[in-house]
């Protein structure tokens, strides 16, 4: 399992294994790294796009009895939506591991530009512009609305689509919440691995990798030395 040192790198492998090559992305202090659609690296913190859930880079969409990667598409989207011009990120708290942020490149909410696009949706108490967004990419038929799809907090707790395959690659990395508050990840390689259920109502989700975990302030769940 990789540690703290390699985190950016590995985390930066799995993005460039599904995104375009390009420039460098750059903030006003240092490299923008992209995580999935909805959640980026910002002046070396984990911030997520505050008002909305984007599909997870495994999850997969419905269009015309087609399935097709939503998830790599979303995080491709913002992507391309951060290489054209200087990004600001305003923070909503102070959290150590990741913070809920307001971005906005030249200007262009970049939250509501997914959902313009159909990218991700609107959260039950976002505002009536991101509502709007939505309802407008819905009817247009963009992005997610061009067919079916689980609304991701509902994936992430495990629903799929009938005939949705199972993507080993990714998102298989379970992090749970611990009596006593601590928020330990396991991995298919752990012996509780099969046991374990996830419970989203108390915080609980699914990860794509377990660098992406400890990005978000979880640990390994420890091991016992032999």
């Amino acid at each position: 399992m990789r540690r703290h040192l390699p985190v950016l790198l590995t985390v930066l492998a799995v993005v460039a294994a599904i995104l375009v090559d390009g420039r460098d992305l750059v903030g006003a202090e240092g490299p923008i790294t992209v995580i999935d659609g909805d959640t980026l690296i910002f002046e070396g913190k984990v911030v997520q796009l505050a008002g909305i859930d984007a599909p997870e880079l495994g999850q997969r969409c419905l269009n015309q009895e087609k399935m097709w990667r939503c998830g790599l598409e979303s995080a491709l989207a913002l992507r391309k939506m951060i290489s054209f011009g200087e990004i600001a990120c305003t923070l909503q708290d102070d959290a150590p591991a990741m913070a809920a942020a307001n971005c906005a490149v030249d200007g262009k909410d970049l939250a509501t530009a997914l959902l313009q696009q159909g990218y991700a949706v609107a959260l039950a108490d976002a505002g009536p512009t991101y509502q709007a967004a939505q309802e407008a990419a819905r009817e247009a038929k963009f992005g997610l609305w061009r067919g079916d799809f689980v609304e991701p907090a509902r994936w992430r707790a495990g629903e799929r689509l009938a005939g949705e395959p199972i993507d080993r690659q990714f998102c298989v990395i379970k992090g749970v919440i611990h009596e006593e508050g601590q928020r330990v990840f396991y991995v298919p390689s752990d012996e509780a691995y099969d046991r374990i259920e996830i419970d989203p109502a108390r915080g609980e989700r699914m990860f794509c990798s377990d660098d992406q975990a400890i990005l978000r302030g979880w640990k390994p769940f420890p091991k016992l030395k032999s």
